[in-house]
């Protein structure tokens, strides 16, 4: 009970701290950087760096606000001093919140608006020795009962080329978008509700990048084998372009599963560009082994500062053994950030499936609302 108490106290002074910016892959494509740059978690996601909560401040948003006054800041004027969740040298605090509302238009069924239920996230980190040790929490406080998605604690050579950390965290694996409802990312597993128990190394030396793990490969429940899953993320990322590979393991006895995924990013004046390919192979199915395939074609046009339009196409070939059960969604995003701390987001998604499940051609749309800090 008093632990419930604390979460919910922090949450409250998270969110009503002055609330950088949504931090997707596209976004280091178009500034060059790499994950580790704009996050805490050398592999992206969840808190923000100094850098990253600033660059959320000045170089995202249209325009700037004063966090005393709640003017607008002149052009030419003395920028007001950033905020970046940090308390002291040691301890930094972060939050998102996305409140959504969502209809769903599917053949021959009555469609559907909602409002979904409010996700946010809290996160905490504390560096006892400052670019040296680091304790990391990142816990979801809603929908639902608070869930603990990520707490390590990581220990980094002084210069940040070299890492270890070790506890629960997100597996390196594939190219880490926000959507979790994206192809690449159901058919694999490795999406922002997936976790795991276990050890990371990694290496962060000039354009190079590579990263390891082992974990249970339980998804976060308790380890019932001798098994593990072995993950593995390499990178180079140039200032216009980027390339990656990544490959994954799960041993499991009669029910192994191995996935590669091989990804891109490249920057064409105001558009950036995400490519993203993966292969899953499940042994030990009912109908025996099943390869799945997954693709995504993204492209950011930054139309103008605070104004990003997101075009995808993606496929999905749920099992390679049946012919004619193919997967297509087509997807237009537009992301509005007036001001610091603030997104919103207007989409539309069509999904083209077979032509018997009504679901797998729906249409869907939402309007998102992303506070954060």
């Amino acid at each position: 009970m008093k632990s419930q108490i604390a979460l919910v106290a922090l949450l409250a002074a998270l969110l009503l701290a002055p609330a950088a910016a949504l931090a997707e892959p596209y976004l280091a494509v178009r500034t060059g950087y790499k994950c580790m740059v704009c996050h805490v978690n050398p592999t992206g996601g969840g808190k923000r760096t100094d850098f990253g909560a600033i660059y959320g401040q000045t170089d995202l948003p249209a325009s700037r606000l004063d966090p005393a006054t709640g003017n607008a800041v002149p052009e030419g004027a003395a920028a007001p001093a950033p905020f970046t969740g940090r308390i002291n040298d040691y301890i930094g605090l972060g939050a998102d919140l996305r409140a959504n509302a969502s209809g769903t238009f599917t053949p021959n069924t009555p469609s559907t608006f909602a409002f979904d239920p409010v996700r946010a996230q809290a996160y905490l980190e504390i560096r006892p020795i400052v670019d040296r040790l680091t304790i990391y929490l990142d816990e979801r406080v809603s929908p639902g009962a608070a869930t603990n998605r990520e707490t390590f604690a990581m220990l980094s050579t002084k210069n940040r080329e070299w890492y270890v950390k070790m506890g629960r965290m997100f597996v390196p694996f594939g190219l880490r978008i926000e959507d979790d409802t994206a192809f690449i990312r159901t058919v694999t597993g490795t999406t922002f509700n997936s976790f795991d128990e276990g050890v990371e190394g990694g290496m962060e030396i000039g354009p190079w990048s590579a990263v390891v793990s082992m974990t249970n490969g339980a998804g976060g429940g308790a380890e019932t084998n001798r098994g593990k899953l072995f993950s593995s993320l390499f990178s180079y990322v140039a200032s216009a372009w980027r390339v990656g590979l990544s490959a994954s393991a799960n041993y499991n006895g009669d029910a192994d599963r191995r996935m590669q995924s091989a990804f891109a990013g490249l920057r064409t004046g105001i558009i950036s560009w995400l490519a993203s390919a993966v292969q899953v192979t499940d042994d030990g199915t009912p109908t025996g082994r099943v390869t799945q395939r997954a693709s995504l074609l993204e492209g950011n046009v930054e139309v103008t500062k605070g104004h990003n339009l997101k075009l995808t196409y993606e496929y999905l070939d749920p099992n390679r053994d049946v012919k004619e059960d193919q997967r297509e969604r087509y997807s237009a995003v537009y992301e509005y950030s007036p001001f610091q701390f603030t997104q919103f987001r207007l989409a539309v998604r069509k999904n083209n499936g077979i032509p018997q499940n009504n679901a797998q051609n729906s249409t869907e749309t939402f309007l998102q609302w992303h506070a954060f800090f």
